[in-house]
């Protein structure tokens, strides 16, 4: 019962959060910039969506656009998608409209100078476990939190460790000459508290910062293995949780429309994103 009811809340998840395909003017250098990832990179209810491949929910104000926008030597081709899977980043998918999406990985090629990453929320239902179990009021509970913590987090956050590396190798094979980032993801639960956009018991908000902590950690480690940079958005998010009203660079259970839907980013979380990602690629 309790796995029928995780397939339902997927499928919501998924329709809500599903981004593919559009490219800013080219720059002098004739590189690419390609991004790859899942609904934290695409923007679902960031304005308007990309209406090429409307089931992917891909906004033009979302971190790939924005740091298109400054790195003007870059044409940008943005594949995100919301709902991804490192597999099926890999190997496409169909999604629930009948709309064929191609795997994200063939827009990295030989000319592809730049690759920023979002990935490992969806894959082995990472996150939803976290949304489902622990996060959503209709489905949340304490003890159905802890057991996932206990019992599903730590080989999920392993698993999910090895398939980042496996498809960060993949890019470097495709587009030798890359500079690859890989992106984490936004900060949802407040450290202590709660509030009426989150409504957490004591053990659930424990439980989920745990959860965001083992992401952090799969994603960090992940790209120290594969020799990349890792934009820490988790770390740079903190106070700016669902809970941090006017200061939220996150949606909390609910949403203001036009900014982003629930449990994903606002439009000045994407900014900031943006911003650290910039920082980074400037660095290297």
């Amino acid at each position: 019962m309790v796995r029928r009811r995780l397939v339902v809340i997927l499928l919501l998840v998924v329709g809500l959060v599903a981004a593919c395909g559009s490219d800013s003017d080219p720059g002098p250098s004739g590189l690419t910039y390609v991004a790859l990832g899942d609904s934290y990179a695409s923007g679902p209810g960031l304005g308007s969506m990309d209406q090429e491949t409307p089931g992917c929910l891909r906004s033009a104000r979302n971190y790939p656009h924005l740091v298109a926008d400054e790195l003007t030597s870059y044409t940008l081709v943005d594949v995100s998608c919301g709902g991804e899977t490192s597999g099926q980043i890999r190997n496409g998918r169909t999604l629930g409209d009948g709309t064929v999406v191609e795997p994200q990985l063939d827009a990295v090629t030989d000319d592809t100078g730049l690759v920023t990453l979002g990935i490992g929320a969806n894959d082995a239902s990472a996150y939803l476990g976290l949304f489902s179990y622990c996060l959503l009021p209709a489905t949340a509970n304490d003890a159905s939190c802890e057991q996932y913590l206990a019992t599903y987090a730590a080989p999920t956050f392993t698993a999910t460790r090895d398939r980042i590396v496996a498809l960060v190798e993949e890019i470097r094979e495709r587009a030798p000459r890359a500079t690859i980032v890989l992106v984490g993801y936004l900060r949802l639960v407040p450290d202590s508290g709660s509030c009426a956009v989150m409504p957490l018991s004591d053990v659930r908000r424990a439980a989920a910062l745990k959860i965001e902590s083992l992401m952090r950690t799969a994603q960090k480690d992940a790209a120290k293995t594969a020799g990349i940079d890792f934009v820490d958005a988790r770390s740079l998010s903190a106070g700016h949780d669902a809970c941090a009203g006017s200061e939220a660079w996150v949606n909390g259970v609910d949403n203001v429309p036009g900014d982003g839907t629930l449990l994903h980013p606002k439009a000045e979380g994407m900014r900031r994103v943006a911003d650290e990602v910039l920082a980074t690629v400037e660095k290297d």
